[in-house]
């Protein structure tokens, strides 16, 4: 009975902590120190990365934080990438689709990150 007041107790703050703003990455690798990569965006509500992607039945925040390893700050000042090396990447979307192409596109051009969108395309081919 104590474990499970725990994981209550857990899911309900982890879901307290991504109202607040923050999208965990959902995966991680082993390849750098940082083993995810870090969205800081202007965008503030997280319901507008629920939509799918493309035509896939799978959410745009779910495309970034699983399949690109990569946290989401919502509410930030800018758009911005940060690599798992440190690098900055400003972006240029506005809305969270186009967002999401362009993060895919900027990842997919990575030494690691090129592995990613490989078996993402493999994954959703017939999609």
């Amino acid at each position: 009975m104590r474990n499970v007041i725990l994981i209550i107790a857990i899911l309900l703050s982890f879901n307290s902590y991504c109202q607040e703003g923050h999208l965990p990455a959902l995966r991680y690798s082993d390849s750098f120190s940082k083993p995810y990569r870090v969205l800081n965006t202007a965008i503030s509500d997280k319901s507008l990365f629920d939509q799918y992607y493309n035509d896939t039945n799978l959410t745009l925040d779910y495309v970034i934080r699983y399949h690109f390893y990569t946290s989401i700050n919502l509410n930030s000042d800018q758009n911005e990438l940060i690599s798992m090396d440190g690098t900055k990447f400003n972006l240029s979307s506005k809305n969270a689709k186009d967002l999401t192409d362009e993060i895919i596109s900027l990842v997919s051009k990575m030494y690691i990150g090129r592995k990613e969108f490989i078996d993402f395309k493999k994954l959703n081919k017939n999609k």
